[in-house]
């Protein structure tokens, strides 16, 4: 569309794709970071050390996740 667009108008166009979807996802990325400091709390509450319980699902300080 934008190499069409560019001939029709005379000029380059460039059409963003990828921001509408990073704004759609910004509300889904806030709910999961709600839900990891969450479950961050209550594993410190229970007595569970957050960083064994981060390794437990692969996002250990030595995993390169961070």
């Amino acid at each position: 569309m934008a190499e069409e667009a560019s001939e029709k108008l005379g000029g380059k166009i460039e059409i963003d794709v990828m921001r509408p979807v990073q704004a759609y996802d910004v509300s889904g990325r806030a709910r999961a970071m709600a839900t990891l400091i969450q479950g961050l709390a209550q594993a410190k509450e229970a007595g569970i050390d957050p960083d064994a319980a981060l390794r437990l699902v692969n996002w250990g300080r030595d995993d390169g996740a961070f």
